[in-house]
């Protein structure tokens, strides 16, 4: 009977170890092809050359999550002139990384409705000089993670970073009230996280691990091809 329970406690948990990484995929795949479709009808005025207005281009970069795409579409088409010069800073680029990890399923599942840089706080990573952008954030009234301003993280950033070239973590859990826990010790509790560093310098991905390119008068990202930047059928993205 004992090892009858222990079995079944086994499975128990491998059944759940296997159901948490999967469902991290199934949510990154999930909340990527949203941000996607939202750029998607710029995405087809790119790809037929049509006029592309910078208001247009201002409201979509606006939306924190969807600057890295956004960069990165620019960038493909040959138009990166179009991206608001006010976003194109560490700290636009640091709401970007928040944000987008905030919108994932087993996260918060949505953008904040306030978000106010706190703090930046310097470490050594990787025997190099990095900053951390500590902010806090308000969720939509009705959230169930409540009303109150919580601290989130995005970085390293490195001082010859350049905005939107490169994966910068996310990083916010729901009980880190602001007050109650302060920039500092936010940081040093997610480098505690990792035995080692929290993100090789020279990971690269654009667009959180979505690294968009032309080919064929098709974009084509990491194996997928995005018909006029539509949604991928499938996207290996992580939080």
């Amino acid at each position: 009977m004992t090892l009858k329970i222990v079995l079944g406690v086994f499975i128990a948990i491998a059944a759940f170890v296997a159901w948490r990484y999967t469902s991290v995929a199934r949510g990154a795949r999930a909340r990527d092809e949203s941000l996607l479709r939202r750029l998607d009808p710029l995405g087809q005025r790119l790809e037929r050359s049509a006029e592309v207005r910078p208001d247009e281009i201002q409201r979509l970069a606006a939306s924190p999550e969807l600057r890295p795409y956004l960069h990165s579409m620019l960038t493909v088409y040959q138009q990166l002139q179009l991206f608001p010069s006010q976003f194109l800073s560490q700290e636009a680029h640091a709401e970007s990384a928040l944000v987008y990890w905030l919108l994932h399923p087993n996260e918060l599942e949505a953008a904040p409705s306030a978000l106010e840089l706190v703090d930046k706080v310097e470490r050594q990573v990787s025997g190099r000089q990095g900053t951390f952008y500590v902010f806090r954030y308000k969720m939509p009234t009705g959230h169930w993670a409540g009303s109150e301003w919580l601290l989130g993280l995005a970085g390293p950033f490195f001082s010859d970073d350049t905005p939107y070239r490169r994966h910068v973590a996310g990083f916010a859990r729901a009980g880190d009230h602001a007050g109650k826990v302060t920039a500092t010790e936010l940081v040093d509790s997610y480098l505690s996280l990792f035995k080692g560093p929290p993100m090789p310098r020279d990971a690269e991905a654009p667009n959180q691990r979505l690294k968009l390119s032309r080919c064929g008068g098709r974009l084509k990202g990491n194996g997928l091809v995005l018909i006029a930047a539509a949604a991928p059928r499938s996207l290996s993205a992580i939080r």
